[in-house]
């Protein structure tokens, strides 16, 4: 039987709107992985790394998701890295690429995009989205 671990939106303080990253919190270290872009608007780039979102000063908030199973902790990040980052959008940021990110792994079936609980969480998340205009 695979184990399942909780796949969450961390959501950090930052000018102008909020910074969120997806936040895989495996059990051991080595696999803690933050999915995120960076960079300033309309020059965003993946970053994917092993780190706890957790020990993170300007944490505001790590919102559930879901549990993922921990044997697709790298479909989770090769999917992430193939997600279209959308800098020729304005008002697209760190938000709508974690939404998109979460879009791509129902796709890919590492989320059970049918599950009522996720539904209900994803629908929370996507709710706090902020814009820049």
């Amino acid at each position: 039987m695979s184990s399942t671990i909780p796949l969450s939106v961390a959501i950090y303080d930052n000018p102008g709107i909020l910074h969120w990253s997806l936040y895989i919190e495996a059990d051991n270290n080595a696999d803690k992985t933050i999915i995120q872009i960076l960079g300033a608007r309309q020059r965003y780039f993946p970053n994917i790394k092993t780190s706890d979102a957790r020990d993170v000063s300007d944490l505001i908030e790590v919102l559930h998701l879901c549990r993922i199973d921990a044997s697709k902790i790298e479909s989770a990040k090769n999917i992430a890295y193939d997600t279209p980052i959308r800098n020729d959008v304005a008002d697209w940021s760190c938000q709508d690429y974690v939404l998109a990110v979460l879009d791509r792994l129902e796709d890919g079936l590492v989320i059970d995009g049918r599950d009522s609980d996720y539904i209900r969480n994803k629908a929370v998340v996507a709710a706090k989205r902020e814009s820049w205009l």
